[in-house]
């Protein structure tokens, strides 16, 4: 099983990091607000777009590694399709 991220997101690799860039100054802006002590409310508000660009991000590299990775091993080994699918499973039940 390929662990590169080129491999899972090759299609989209550029949409990735320029949404990752986005986050990152949106990361870097809340943490602005924060030393400000702007009002709790719009940094609730700011944070919860983090979160949910984040999750936009872990959306598009799932869809990637569902279509490039588990349908791959699908279609050559049985085993590798269950060592796919119990990668996923673990990193989708990390506490």
């Amino acid at each position: 099983m390929s662990k590169a991220l080129n491999s899972v997101a090759a299609g989209n690799k550029a949409d990735l990091v320029k949404r990752l860039r986005y986050i990152e100054g949106h990361v870097r802006a809340v943490a602005t607000m924060v030393e400000k002590d702007s009002y709790c409310m719009d940094i609730l508000d700011q944070s919860h777009a983090v979160i949910e660009a984040m999750k936009k991000v872990n959306s598009l590299i799932l869809e990637g590694y569902l279509g490039e990775c588990v349908l791959d091993a699908k279609s050559s080994n049985p085993t590798k399709r269950k060592e796919a699918v119990k990668e996923l499973i673990k990193i989708y039940t990390k506490k």
